[in-house]
């Protein structure tokens, strides 16, 4: 039996300045390593979390960029996939 994972959505906090086109929207895959417990030193076992980054950018590179201004130094960022 198969237990689906949930991933949680939230969104970019940058959005494009002066598009050259029109603006679509991305989710941009996110993950990090995080602790269970992290509060008074008592941390608990280190657990990668993932979640996905709704964007607006004229082309995926835009939106990555955007989501890289954000998260760049805590998570690794995956390849931007636009909604339709």
């Amino acid at each position: 039996m198969a237990v689906t994972q949930y991933i949680p959505v939230y969104a970019a906090r940058f959005q494009p300045i002066l598009p050259k086109g029109e603006v679509k929207a991305f989710l941009v895959p996110v993950q990090w390593w995080a602790y269970d417990n992290d509060r008074l030193d008592g941390r608990g076992e280190p657990r990668l979390r993932k979640a996905n980054i709704r964007a607006k950018g004229v082309d995926a590179a835009q939106a990555k960029k955007l989501v890289a201004r954000e998260w760049g130094g805590q998570a690794t960022i995956g390849t931007p996939v636009e909604v339709t």
